[in-house]
């Protein structure tokens, strides 16, 4: 039988996951990528346990059986989580075992745990097919993470932009309806858990003036003022729509007090009253508001409330416009404001 010497520096090139230990169990050689997973440990017994074997089987036993029988041995990483590395047992002239162990089924989990390369194996060693799997698979699922980012947020971009009005960027009529026919089904649910909301329907008074005077783009801008009126004016949870070209619709969820309502009417007129200037023009509108506070209905549905606050603001434009008329339900009638309103 010939013997064969390997300088060490290539036993730790050709066999990267080898050990060589004495007949005392202690480390004379460890291969760089094995040492990165047992540590500073100096002997076989405190960086592994034995698996795979009778009960009570001491270490050393096992691998020297292993050595003269030629059958594999399965060591556990002490405090690991992996599975057991598996391999070979070769005795060596002078009594030492030369151990050359893989990784197996643990290798994904190893070279995350380890932070292991394809410079940890050797160059024939399939680990690096496997690794070049997972960073293939990895680059794939990032990639697609992407994709699916991006799928997302077009899709969310064509929901906003399918309810939103793209001038003033309030809810187009399609978005109040959704919301609108929510708050609906609220007012309709059982006493304990119903929720009372008021309407306001707007429309601006000599808006055509000012497109037939200065031209769209003035009446553009007198919109988008008007859009940051209602919003300064309402709460962040209202729901604010422009439904036509200058008709706007507001849901105002919870609010059931009639003097709240007709306060909140009066700031929206007089801040709308204000004239906004465009390229040297002074553009002038007024606000008409019908308005209804659902709590004065029975049960109620979309259609009858929305027509109700259509009638109201019919009045309002009827009695001198610049001014706003609640519906009540009750009497059926539209009220007008407490005396020293203009209208």
């Amino acid at each position: 039988m010939t013997s064969t010497s390997i300088p060490v520096e290539r036993l730790a090139t050709l066999m990267p996951m080898h050990l060589l230990v004495d007949m005392s169990g202690d480390i004379r050689s460890c291969g760089p990528t094995l040492r990165k997973m047992i540590g500073r440990a100096t002997n076989i017994a405190t960086a592994f346990e034995l698996r795979r074997a009778p009960p009570d089987t001491p270490l050393l036993v096992a691998l020297s059986q292993a050595a003269q029988s030629g059958r594999r041995v399965f060591l556990g990483l002490r405090g690991s989580n992996l599975p057991p590395l598996r391999g070979e047992a070769t005795w060596l002239p002078g009594g030492d075992i030369l151990l050359n162990l893989g990784l197996g089924i643990g290798v994904i989990e190893a070279i995350a745990a380890y932070g292991l390369t394809d410079a940890d194996f050797a160059a024939n060693d399939l680990a690096i097919e496997i690794l070049y799997l997972q960073k293939s698979n990895q680059a794939i699922r990032l990639e697609l993470g992407r994709h699916t980012k991006r799928l997302e947020e077009a899709r969310e971009a064509a929901e906003q932009q399918a309810f939103t009005d793209s001038l003033t960027g309030l809810f187009n009529r399609r978005g109040f309806e959704l919301a609108f026919s929510l708050a609906v089904d609220s007012r309709n649910a059982p006493p304990d858990r119903a929720q009372e909301f008021a309407v306001m329907q707007l429309d601006l008074d000599w808006f055509k003036d000012v497109n037939d005077s200065f031209g769209h783009a003035a009446g553009d801008a007198v919109l988008r003022r008007v859009a940051e009126v209602l919003r300064q004016e309402t709460r962040a949870d209202d729901t604010i729509a422009r439904i036509g070209g200058d008709e706007f619709l507001i849901l105002l969820q919870g609010l059931q007090s009639r003097t709240a309502l007709e306060q909140l009417g009066r700031r929206i007129i007089a801040a709308i009253q204000q004239p906004v200037w465009y390229e040297r023009h002074l553009c002038r509108v007024s606000a008409s508001i019908g308005a209804v506070l659902s709590d004065s209905y029975g049960d109620i549905t979309a259609e009858q409330i929305l027509s109700d606050a259509d009638e109201a603001l019919y009045a309002a434009k009827h009695d001198g416009r610049g001014c706003l008329r609640l519906h009540d339900r009750a009497v059926n009638r539209e009220t007008t404001l407490p005396a020293g309103t203009r209208c």
